[in-house]
């Protein structure tokens, strides 16, 4: 004989507020945003884009999705470490990244599954317009700039100049 089991009705309320909290947390919304409106660079592009944002200070945020601890290892000079669920849908753009005229995403390698989760986030919040396509994906990432020799720097570099 089959046997289900049944939630009582005075846990429903609970249940859905762990869902809502959960997923605030992990940042599990299902993106509408279609793979083909994530554009991608390549490394030539990435280090040229680099090589501007040095001279001009608003033409390229470098952001490494990839989770901190590896993040204070060794990234892309003057790049922010975010994560999905750091941008929150609901609070539209932030002024802080709205500055930029390109948001370049990498992560560990091009397998990264989060770099393309992070870019269609950041679409999707709006930072992408009509004309202005500022979301661009690098798929190489820290992988191919790190072993090409481009600069790059780490929080225990930090650390160490503050301490001579």
């Amino acid at each position: 004989m089959h046997q289900t089991h049944r939630i009582p009705l005075s846990a429903l309320p609970a249940l859905l507020i762990l869902g809502v909290i959960s997923c605030s947390m992990t940042g599990c919304m299902k993106s509408n945003i279609s793979d083909k409106k994530i554009q991608y660079i390549d490394l030539p592009r990435a280090v040229e884009l680099f090589e501007e944002q040095k001279k001009e200070n608003d033409t390229a945020l470098f952001i490494d999705a990839r989770k901190p601890e590896r993040f204070a290892e060794g990234h892309i000079p003057g790049a922010r470490n975010l994560r999905t669920p750091d941008i929150d849908l609901r609070y539209g753009t932030d002024p802080a990244l709205e500055r930029y005229k390109n948001l370049i995403v990498y992560g560990e390698n091009p397998g990264t599954a989060t770099v393309n989760a992070m870019a269609k986030r950041l679409i999707e919040a709006g930072y992408n317009g009509f004309v202005k396509k500022r979301v661009k994906v690098f798929p190489g990432g820290w992988e191919e700039w790190e072993i090409t020799g481009l600069p790059i720097e780490s929080d225990q570099n930090a650390e160490a100049e503050g301490d001579e």
